[in-house]
């Protein structure tokens, strides 16, 4: 049996570029074990059969291995970053160039933590300045459901116990066991279903041309092997503005072929500046 898990692995590895070397094999081998049982498939080569003649099923694989578990806030220190220097540094530069319109993308957005923390910075920022800006945030998966989910904007503690108290009392309303975003905060970001390795396009298609002000790509490039992550890094460089900020994972570090692209702003909160 384990010949048989290991192969659908190669599989999604070979044809998609996944790497869950990283994952615990006994979990994986469970989930898809469920699966396949699920779909009352026998065999591994079956099950690969399947999944070419259904598109849809390799979403769902890639769902059931990978981890969709967020928060709002998640690795506070960044956040504290963004909020403190980096949004403030964007925003001083759009108004002495005159320069109305602030872009973000989320990459892997799951179920809209993420976006929806930076949109409640931007628009604490806004409030405070009383700045007038065009705010476009961009966040993608490849999870349908995920995607509807974030869209609704209802979550529970687990999710939500890194926000500080008055943002929290600010843009939630407390129903049951559950957390309801502020109408507001919800308009602000626009999701869509983007796959990040295809290879017809730089940007999501919702987002027309790209050139971010913030990219947000956090914990994504850990399911991929160097040759997709290659892809993935040129991908952002394109979408990114002249100076441009990028935000990664703790667990991910720039390619040493990507570092001349940009400098680190410092060693403790994965955010790289493009050089303009």
């Amino acid at each position: 049996m384990r010949h048989e898990f290991e192969s659908i692995l190669c599989y999604l590895n070979k044809t998609h570029g996944f790497d869950f070397s990283a994952n615990r094999y006994s979990s994986l081998e469970r989930k898809i074990n469920n699966r396949t049982a699920f779909l009352k498939i026998m065999d591994a080569q079956s099950y690969i059969r399947y999944v070419e003649a259904h598109p849809e099923e390799l979403i769902t694989l890639i769902d059931l291995l990978t981890i969709n578990v967020s928060r709002f806030f998640r690795n506070t220190l960044t956040f504290e970053l963004i909020a403190k220097k980096m949004l403030p540094a964007m925003i001083a530069e759009k108004i002495k160039t005159n320069d109305p319109c602030l872009r973000v993308w989320s990459a892997g957005c799951a179920e809209g933590e993420e976006p929806y923390s930076i949109a409640i910075l931007i628009n604490e920022i806004m409030e405070k300045e009383k700045n007038e800006f065009d705010i476009n945030i961009f966040a993608t998966d490849i999870n349908k459901k995920i995607l509807q989910k974030a869209r609704e904007g209802i979550y529970h503690f687990d999710q939500i116990k890194d926000i500080k108290h008055g943002l929290l009392c600010k843009y939630f309303t407390i129903k049951d066991d559950t957390y309801i975003l502020s109408p507001k905060i919800k308009k602000m970001v626009d999701f869509s279903f983007y796959n990040v390795i295809d290879p017809k396009t730089y940007v999501p298609p919702e987002s027309v041309f790209g050139n971010f002000d913030l990219v947000l790509c956090r914990n994504l490039l850990i399911y991929f092997k160097a040759k997709r992550q290659s892809i993935i890094f040129d991908k952002l460089i394109r979408s990114l503005s002249q100076k441009g900020c990028l935000v990664l994972g703790k667990a991910e570090k720039l390619p040493v072929k990507f570092k001349k692209y940009f400098s680190k702003e410092n060693n403790y909160g994965h955010i790289h500046l493009k050089y303009s």
